[in-house]
């Protein structure tokens, strides 16, 4: 089958291995099953192959390629189902949905366009992931905490209440600090309950304020949720510095860097 185009038009079922590695091109207009252990190997990744679905149901299948492409986008769907599946180059994904069981890599594995797609979402969560992290793109450490019910992002809070945080005095040396908006990472993310809040305690984060403040000012509990300037502070009080200027006597909200000074 060497240097030669080798069409399919139903299900082709190969066992216990089969090899594809040609130069021509491999077309199907149906299924491809592999029922053994062996590989499925090309110059060319798929060699050209561009089927409605590949099912891969050995306990082990093998894809050596230069680049192994996933188009997952309409009829065009990678669909892989083995207990291991062992990529050997880069693995790039285009599309939305992307499904991989047991999979390992010796190469890269890319998106198709920077900034793009996700691994997992808010609701579906991958459990432990070991490796580097090199960046964060929110700014803030949180940690999630039981409050004696729901604030909303930005509001100050305190040690106390019937839970372990509540809604900030003013001037209180009790101060946890600010509800976080966007958490870059959140300690104690396994906590339940009916009213679980992310506290900020470093980085910067969007802050309730009353006016006016000036950029710099020390930041302490203004009571209701709320911070205020207060250049002098008690031991325990600072919430942070902020980062912007309000400059009328009102609410607003903007970035306070949280943390101890």
């Amino acid at each position: 089958m060497a240097n030669t185009n080798f069409t399919v038009h139903n299900g082709l079922t190969v066992g216990p291995y089969v090899v594809f590695a040609g130069n021509g091109d491999i077309v199907t207009s149906g299924n491809i099953s592999t029922t053994g252990t062996g590989t499925i190997a090309s110059a060319n990744g798929f060699g050209g192959l561009n089927p409605s679905q590949i099912y891969s149901g050995s306990s082990n299948v093998t894809v050596t390629s230069t680049n192994v492409f996933a188009n997952i986008a309409g009829t065009n769907q990678l669909s892989v189902s083995s207990t291991g599946v062992t990529v050997v180059g880069n693995l790039t994904v285009q599309g939305t949905t992307t499904t991989v069981q047991n999979e390992t890599t010796t190469g890269n594995f890319l998106p198709s366009a920077n900034v793009t797609y996700n691994i997992g979402s808010t609701t579906a969560w991958w459990n432990n992931i070991y490796g580097t992290a090199t960046h964060a793109l929110y700014a803030d450490l949180a940690e999630n905490y039981q409050a004696d019910k729901t604030y909303a992002p930005g509001t100050v809070v305190m040690f106390g209440g019937t839970q372990e945080v509540t809604v900030a005095d003013a001037d209180t040396t009790a101060v946890a600090g600010v509800i976080s908006t966007n958490p870059a990472h959140l300690m104690n993310g396994g906590l339940t309950g009916p009213n679980v809040v992310p506290v900020a305690f470093t980085g910067r984060v969007p802050c309730q304020v009353i006016g006016p403040v000036a950029k710099g000012d020390l930041m302490v509990s203004a009571g209701f949720g709320f911070a205020k300037t207060n250049n002098t502070p008690a031991v325990g009080s600072v919430i942070g510095k902020a980062l912007q200027d309000v400059t009328f006597p009102g609410k607003a909200v903007i970035e306070v860097v949280v943390g101890r000074f």
